[in-house]
């Protein structure tokens, strides 16, 4: 076997390596799936997050000095001030979300005809409460389908807030570390 074949391929790569990436047309990162991702909430800050779900509901809003979310309903419970800021966290961090479906009158499909729990937001420089809807989730179990009040949209959110939603609970129940 001589060398010569391999010197002329070498040489040959070197040469179109260039040329190939110079007509290679650039890849844009928009898919599908990220043209139907949107902004969620526009919040810098949350004054204060009411949680119902069924016949029960808790509510915890910040302090005087603003550092702390504090537990006002029900009266004489506790819930973590780390899981209510995780939780406020995530409201407020949330960029972008899948959109599932854009103007639906079946909400049933998505669990939402009777939420399983319902979120309601106040923070500052919103005229009126926001309100989330949350319903079934995703086949997969990853996420959980979710509808602000007022917007037709249908949104699929990460499990995070349903398990923020029912450690909360169980903290109010007592099933979860001790009463403080």
């Amino acid at each position: 076997m001589s060398v010569r074949p391999a010197i002329f391929y070498t040489i040959a790569f070197f040469i179109l390596l260039p040329i190939y990436f110079w007509i290679q047309p650039s890849v844009k990162p928009t898919s599908a799936l990220q043209e139907k991702q949107e902004s969620l909430l526009k919040l810098n800050s949350i004054d204060a997050i009411t949680v119902a779900s069924g016949s029960e509901s808790l509510r915890f809003q910040k302090d005087k000095d603003g550092k702390f979310y504090n537990l006002v309903a029900p009266p004489g419970k506790f819930v973590p001030h780390d899981l209510m800021d995780a939780m406020a966290s995530l409201l407020t961090s949330a960029k972008s979300v899948e959109v599932v479906a854009e103007d639906t009158t079946d909400l049933a499909q998505f669990g939402l005809d009777k939420p399983k729990s319902v979120v309601t937001i106040e923070a500052p420089g919103q005229p009126q409460p926001i309100k989330i809807a949350f319903g079934n989730e995703n086949p997969t179990h990853t996420a959980i389908y979710a509808q602000i009040e007022g917007i037709p949209k249908v949104f699929l959110l990460g499990q995070n807030m349903e398990y923020y939603q029912s450690l909360m609970f169980q903290w109010i129940e007592g099933k979860q570390g001790r009463s403080a």
